[in-house]
């Protein structure tokens, strides 16, 4: 099976560096980045498995990353897991809404972000 790249967006450079070093522990490419452009540009060029965005982020947000990846036919189905410290009142329904795979909020157990992207890349057929 060959090795599964995630990329994350998050201006916490910590967590940015934490969440790189679990991930990479357990055997994904991680590539990270700490503002929207610079997501999406990544995301364009290395075509990630999986997304894993803050939704507060210097040069947009994580919605409007969202929006454009998924209208790159390449890059549509790619799932997206939301990272965030906002109210979720305030942003799961728009998560929720827009596809996206799953929100978690900050602070956050990196084994429930390991188990969401693994969820994530399981195709659907495989979880029947």
């Amino acid at each position: 099976m060959p090795i599964q790249t995630i990329l994350i967006a998050d201006d916490d450079v910590r967590l940015l560096a934490a969440m790189k070093t679990r991930l990479e522990a357990i055997g994904f490419e991680v590539i990270t980045t700490q503002d929207s452009y610079q997501a999406l540009e990544q995301a364009r060029k290395v075509k990630p498995d999986a997304l894993v965005l803050d939704i507060n982020m210097p040069a947009g947000n994580g919605f409007s990353v969202q929006q454009r990846v998924h209208r790159c036919p390449e890059l549509e189905h790619v799932p997206v897991i939301y990272v965030t410290g906002e109210d979720p009142d305030k942003v799961d329904e728009i998560a929720m809404r827009m596809g996206a795979f799953a929100v978690l909020h900050k602070p956050f157990d990196s084994s429930d972000l390991i188990d969401t992207i693994m969820d994530a890349l399981i195709p659907a057929s495989d979880a029947a």
